[in-house]
């Protein structure tokens, strides 16, 4: 055995003593007679500098280094994803517009690296090329441009008419932080927030934080109350960063937002997997949690940062009844060198050791598997 391979061992093997507890089901069935539809998401897409070079080396396109992974996200009806960081044309670091320097990585206006990520905005088209139907931008790196990089980077996701959640324009002080989503027959609410900023200035009130105040509860109570509203997705940018479980603020909040009405919690920012698990409201209602999906895209090294999951939801209605969750299901992804991989039972076992700590093993789904038939079981 190798000293790396001792020292992962050293810490995956006390936590997959649990790992049959990540095994979780719902008691709502798959029935064909309601109103069902699924939804796929993927963590932090966070695109360092040594893949945001390699991009602009090779297609200019950033779906080079996550499109082996498109079949996967194109199984549900409707897809996720947290982009961290704006894709804000032409502004630089202390909010100065350059205008259209064209695609490049200059350090300057489009950096991924010394904490201050901008993306050129061809990363949204890519995004949608790649079939994801909404963003999350409330995120430590929201501000990384000012209050202009949000600005435009909204800006650019409307004019291809790609939601997003968690942050909105400096001149729409009354704007919404999320967005109902019809998907098939159901309505769906999806709420960002983030814990922190990095310290920047919100001034305009621009990005919504997940613990201040009863601001976000507030928001979910509203809408789980809605009648055209059928579910509720809190998608909450929180924790500390590379450790394996949440701590006690993300239980808290968890539970407290399921409480007030949310179907589901999905977590990022840890940059490494944190674990799932079902909550059942008082009022009886079953929640999904996961704490981190980990890294979808990111440049950092070793087996929990290069590894991702992406999570799928089953939702059913029957009647005028809210939804309810009738299935969950999730595929590891691992990134090797600038391209992430899907993972399976015949490649990376130490991915799915490591993977099967957080969601356990019933609920895994091969890459080449149809969703229905998994989470309808």
């Amino acid at each position: 055995m190798t000293c790396r391979q001792f020292l992962f061992l050293a810490i995956l093997l006390p936590a997959l003593a649990h790992a049959d507890k990540r095994d979780i089901t719902f008691s709502t069935r798959c029935d064909t007679r309601n109103d069902l539809a699924t939804v796929s998401i993927v963590g932090d897409v966070l695109v360092h500098k040594a893949l945001y070079e390699s991009v602009v080396s090779g297609s200019k396109k950033f779906s080079q280094i996550w499109k082996k992974t498109n079949p996967l996200i194109q199984k549900a009806d409707f897809s996720v994803a947290n982009l961290e960081g704006p894709a804000a044309l032409g502004i630089d670091h202390k909010g100065r517009d350059h205008g259209d320097i064209g695609f490049v990585y200059d350090g300057t206006v489009y950096s991924g690296t010394n904490f201050v990520f901008n993306y050129h905005p061809q990363i949204l088209r890519d995004l949608v090329d790649s079939g994801y139907d909404l963003l999350t931008m409330a995120n430590n790196h929201a501000l990384d441009r000012g209050f202009l990089g949000i600005d435009r980077t909204i800006a650019t996701a409307r004019t291809l008419a790609l939601p997003t959640v968690g942050v909105r324009m400096s001149t729409e002080r009354n704007a919404e932080f999320f967005s109902i989503a019809k998907i098939k027959e159901l309505n769906v609410a999806f709420i960002g927030c983030t814990e922190m900023i990095n310290g920047n200035d919100d001034s305009k009130d621009q990005v919504l934080a997940c613990y201040k105040g009863q601001r976000l509860v507030a928001i979910i109570k509203e809408l789980a109350a809605r009648p055209d509203v059928d579910a509720v997705i809190v998608l909450p940018h929180w924790g500390q960063e590379y450790q394996p479980l949440p701590d006690e603020s993300q239980k808290l909040y968890a539970r407290r937002f399921i409480e007030a009405g949310a179907l589901a919690v999905v977590g990022s920012h840890p940059h490494v997997l944190e674990p799932w698990e079902k909550y059942t409201a008082k009022d009886g209602h079953e929640g999904l949690i996961v704490y981190s999906l980990g890294n979808f895209v990111a440049g950092q090294p070793s087996i929990p940062k290069q590894t991702g999951a992406v999570a799928y939801l089953g939702l059913s209605r029957q009647g005028n009844q809210k939804a309810q969750i009738f299935g969950v299901a999730y595929t590891p992804t691992y990134r090797e060198g600038a391209e992430i991989f899907p993972i399976g039972s015949t490649s990376a076992k130490e991915v799915l050791t490591y993977a099967a700590q957080n969601f356990g093993t019933i609920n895994r789904l091969e890459p080449a598997a149809p969703l229905m038939e998994k989470i309808c079981r």
